[in-house]
């Protein structure tokens, strides 16, 4: 097993060139005949580009030494790796040949001769040897002089076939790429040189979100926010009005300051951002400190990292969730479980769905396709989320995926890709989710050269109104990672959302309530998210177009009056205010079913009723000692008082005999009709009569 090796600095693929094989679906994706290092092969000390050569030396100090670099190679489909070798110089027992499908030495395939005539083929997993071919003697095909040896790997269908000066010498199956760097490699005591190194695949273009690349440009949003330190992981509330970053190196990082800090700026009424502030303990600690997403009432706050009761760092193995504070401090965070969570490589990344029910990683695990597959987790009951699961080939490739981002519509996915054909390292994507399951995506789509580079092009992010992008990128910045933005056209903007945003207030006394906001789907009853209110009362939520919801506030020694948003119809980008009542439990104290309503002169109750009533009815069921009052009321018609007066009882009876239906006592509920002797409106309008038509409760026992 190889215990020390030389592995030189890992470098991206550049200077690829392009040729035609007519037997073939491969093309020539990357030839090199070494007459200058403009393809920047890993060089050094050690190895060195000579008379249109690429030679390698290993001295004494090492079991081998390894050229390598970085190449898009899909293990998924047909491709060949060639180069021609020979000895220099040096023992004729080491092993000299091709490496590839590497993440290091540790975890690499490889495939090498001797100039003692013999071949062997094997990998490595988790610095763990694993032989695939033992070495045999094939004196016959290989030159044991000081000759070239054409050396080939060709993967077709499910096998992998392996050619010494054209002839196959073995077949094996596939095996898993734990990298993409590939190159050649060196055994102590050797000097070798190879005079070319070809890689065939499939050529594919690029799946452009269209045609027409954004006449709009991304722009470095300037100093105030980037600096010549490291600038990442931008979130925008919802409102678009704060921004957090993460930013390493800064002298005012709490040390060690390599690690990465939470930042954040407000937006100014011109337009632009103010100075980043670094924030406060607890927020900050040693450890790396990243911002995952914020309520839009900016209120809540979801972060990477554990952290100790006092605040301190714990580890990076998870998420946590702090909230404002009356005095505008935030809470320690505390930890968010998740279902059976690990991650095997170093990095991670998270998003969240706007309502917080799905929670979206990009991590490595025992089932994922490259590195980092994007993962998928929900909320369950007791508020931790569930075992993620995988999200999927259409969204997954063969190489890595991270830095997810929901949009507030909850169906647009941004995240980045090292998947193939692409700008440079990282680009940019975008899916729309097609179900429910989250495993279901339309193919992404690269968002184009305005956006994406030749650098890291990551964290894209979008705020409610859509009107701007929000992304990290290392060309043309200030140091190393900066943050820019870019205006965006009609295509590249998510489905537009609607802002609710007002105040929770006690139906009694209209002072502020801080309660428990609850928004739910009126078709299926789903809850599609809660947010927090300040101390003041005041809420915000994002909501997408498409459904009709319930907006509530719940609290303990309260019943929620419910309002009722209809957004089937796409109105574009609003802001609406509603504010929210909530009524007090107090004995004798009439509390009206906003949302239980009838079919026009019948006692029948209509389907968007139950919600409501359910509530009530499960309350009964928490106190089982309560009893209670129930009163009908109509709008007032002179002369049809006795019809009115007998509807109303015919009514009250209904929502009786429904609760009685789903467990309520007959003995626990009272009725009282009093069609229009009480109206609360004017009933000359028909806003006033509506207002009028209403049931209502009140508590007779505690």
């Amino acid at each position: 097993m190889m215990s020390k090796i030389i592995i030189p600095m890992m470098i991206f693929l550049s200077g690829i060139i392009f040729q035609s094989d007519s037997q073939t679906n491969r093309t020539f994706l990357f030839k090199d005949n070494f007459s200058d290092n403009s393809a920047e092969w890993t060089l050094g000390k050690f190895n060195q580009i000579k008379k249109n050569h690429l030679i390698i030396f290993c001295d004494s100090s090492y079991l081998a030494n390894i050229s390598f670099k970085e190449f898009k190679i899909n293990e998924k489909k047909d491709f060949d790796i060639e180069t021609q070798i020979k000895l220099i110089s040096g023992s004729k027992n080491k092993g000299y040949g091709i490496i590839w499908g590497a993440s290091s030495w540790r975890n690499s395939l490889i495939f090498e001769i001797n100039s003692g005539g013999y071949y062997k083929i094997y990998a490595y997993k988790n610095s763990e040897l694993i032989n695939i071919k033992k070495q045999t003697q094939r004196k016959d095909l290989i030159k044991t002089g000081h000759e070239y040896n054409t050396l080939t790997v060709k993967k077709r269908n499910n096998n992998l076939n392996f050619y010494i000066n054209g002839v196959k010498v073995f077949t094996a199956g596939t095996y898993a790429f734990s990298g993409y760097l590939a190159g050649i490699i060196a055994g102590q005591n050797t000097l070798v040189a190879a005079n070319y190194f070809y890689f065939k695949g499939e050529k594919q273009t690029i799946n452009l979100l269209k045609k027409q690349i954004s006449k709009f440009s991304k722009e470095n949003i300037g100093k105030n926010i980037n600096s010549p330190y490291s600038e990442i992981a931008p979130v925008i509330a919802p409102d678009g009005k704060t921004l957090y970053i993460a930013r390493a190196g800064h002298p005012l990082n709490i040390k060690p300051v390599e690690k990465y800090d939470i930042w954040y700026a407000v937006l100014k009424d011109n337009g632009e951002w103010s100075q980043l502030k670094h924030a406060p303990a607890p927020l900050n600690n040693s450890g790396d400190n990243v911002v995952i997403s914020v309520s839009p009432d900016n209120n809540t706050l979801f972060l990477e990292t554990l952290y100790n009761p006092d605040g301190t760092f714990k580890s990076d193995a998870g998420i946590s969730v702090s909230y404002r504070k009356a005095d505008g401090g935030w809470t320690v965070p505390e930890k968010i479980n998740i279902k059976n969570y690990y991650n095997k490589n170093i990095y991670e990344s998270f998003a969240f769905s706007p309502g917080k029910d799905v929670l979206m990683m990009s991590v490595e695990r025992n089932d994922s396709y490259g590195d980092k597959d994007l993962y998928v987790s929900f909320l369950q009951p007791d508020g931790s989320y569930g075992e993620p699961v995988n999200a999927g080939p259409v969204l997954n490739s063969y190489l890595g995926e991270g830095t997810p981002f929901i949009a507030p519509d909850n169906r647009t996915l941004y995240f980045y890709s090292f998947t193939e054909p692409g700008y440079g390292s990282a680009d940019i994507f975008v899916s729309k989710r097609l179900d429910d399951s989250w495993t279901k995506w339309s193919q992404p789509k690269n968002l184009g050269k305005k956006i994406n580079s030749e650098g890291w092009d990551v964290y894209y992010t979008v705020a409610a109104k859509g009107d701007y992008a929000y992304l990290v990128s290392s060309e043309n910045s200030f140091g190393k990672e900066d943050i820019f933005r870019i205006k965006l056209e009609e295509e590249e903007k998510p489905d537009p959302v609607v802002i609710i945003y007002g105040k929770v207030s006690d139906a009694l006394t209209g002072k502020p309530v801080s309660a428990e906001v609850v928004y739910e789907n009126t078709k299926n009853g789903k809850i599609e998210g809660t947010a927090i209110c300040n101390s003041e009362g005041l809420y915000k939520i994002v909501l997408p177009y498409g459904e009709k919801y319930n907006i509530r506030a719940e609290k303990k020694g309260y019943f929620a009056l419910s309002e009722t948003m209809n957004l089937n119809k796409n109105k574009g980008y609003k802001e609406i205010r509603k504010n929210l009542l909530i009524s007090p439990l107090i004995k004798e104290v009439p509390v009206i079913l906003k949302n239980v309503h009838f079919y026009p002169a019948k006692a029948v109750l209509l389907p968007g009723s139950y919600e409501e009533l359910n509530r009530l009815v499960k309350l009964m069921k928490t106190e089982p000692d309560m009893e209670i009052e129930i009163t009908g009321h109509t709008e007032s018609r002179p002369g049809y008082e006795k019809q009115l007066m007998i509807l109303s009882q015919k009514r009250v009876e209904a929502v009786k005999k429904y609760m009685i239906i789903r467990g309520i006592d007959a003995s626990r509920i009272k009725t009282k009709a009093l069609g229009g002797t009480k109206p609360l409106a004017d009933n000359n309008t028909e806003a006033g009569r509506k207002q009028n038509r209403r049931v209502e409760f009140r508590i007779l026992k505690k």
